[in-house]
């Protein structure tokens, strides 16, 4: 049997699997019945398994699938392992899939040029299934490692958010999605009002416990199409795909008042205290932007007009003018 797991979209828009979720391994062989016994070997070991009988048919199913583990035959008809190989490590989308060669050959040439060609392991046939699935269980557990340090690398530590690396990548992605399908996209900027003021109140442990909070809210209470942002500092950003300013603005509005809502109890040093945020809006369901950073940079003027018109509010940049001289802010 064989299990399947598509990825709307391909291969580009997938997520690594969780840490409980099973990988996919894609097995091409064209002796069917080595196929149905490896199938079968990894189905009870408890991968996900994708076929193929031939390099074009691996190919396609590449293109269609979110696969982690690629066993190649050598000798495939169509295209041969090396050429799937080559084309793997050569897609952006697919270079990080862990290879192993399955090979009659044992000629010391034809290893070497499939490693030269990116494989990462190499099984010679007749082979025995348990140092199979040991080889497959090593490659698990590397794939695993990567995307925990890929994990680290757009995490920002304190919060568990995106850090803003990352936001400048999916954003950049959202944006060219909506306007290519001229579907809204908007933006939240979000500012806790007077963090510094905790910090020096009530310490620093209690403005990361701020922060934390604030973040699991956003977590919480938010589609899992947005994407949660730490901006840095004191800073949040909500991208949210499919969403009109009129989305947007309730969205806000349901943050500012779960922020409001927080209490935060450090006794018996201190008295309970809450804290609020102030919040910017912009859409592109309201204005053409060449740019996601013009999208960004209307979201931070309005979160301008929310901080400087007295905080715990959500403003929209199209509602006001910046007048630098003399640090005022005035309706337009």
């Amino acid at each position: 049997m064989s299990e399947r797991r598509a990825q709307a979209g391909g291969a580009a828009d997938s997520e690594p699997a969780g840490e409980d979720n099973p990988l996919t391994v894609l097995v091409a062989e064209d002796h069917q019945d080595l196929m149905e016994m490896l199938k079968t070997a990894l189905s009870q070991s408890g991968y996900w398994v994708a076929s193929a009988a031939d390099g074009q048919e691996a190919m396609e199913q590449l293109a269609r699938e979110r696969v982690d583990i690629a066993l190649l035959d050598i000798m495939m008809s169509h295209m041969t392992a090396f050429e799937v190989c080559r084309k793997i490590r050569e897609d952006p989308r697919l270079k990080s899939i862990y290879v192993i060669f399955l090979t009659a050959l044992a000629g010391q040439d034809e290893r070497v040029k499939g490693l030269e060609m990116g494989a990462d392991d190499y099984i010679t046939k007749p082979f025995y299934f348990p140092e199979l699935l040991a080889r497959i269980g090593v490659a698990e557990r590397l794939t695993r490692q990567r995307w925990e340090m890929e994990r680290q690398a757009v995490r920002d530590p304190l919060t568990g958010l995106y850090n803003r690396r990352m936001l400048e990548e999916r954003l950049n992605d959202e944006f060219d999605r909506a306007k290519r399908y001229q579907r809204p996209l908007s933006l939240l900027l979000i500012d806790i009002d007077n963090l510094k003021l905790v910090n020096d109140l009530y310490g620093h442990d209690w403005g990361d416990a701020v922060l934390q909070k604030i973040a699991q809210r956003l977590r919480g209470k938010t589609r899992k199409s947005d994407i949660p942002v730490r901006y840095g500092g004191d800073e949040f950003v909500m991208v949210l795909s499919e969403t009109t300013l009129e989305g947007a603005l309730h969205a806000a509005e349901k943050i500012r008042q779960e922020a409001k809502s927080l209490v935060f109890d450090p006794e018996p040093s201190h008295a309970p205290f809450s804290v609020t945020v102030s919040i910017g809006a912009a859409s592109t369901s309201e204005k053409m932007y060449a740019h996601w950073k013009e999208l960004l940079k209307d979201a931070d003027l309005a979160l301008y007009g929310a901080k400087t018109t007295g905080k715990d509010s959500v403003k929209v940049a199209s509602d006001w003018e910046v007048q630098r001289q003399d640090g005022l802010l005035t309706k337009g």
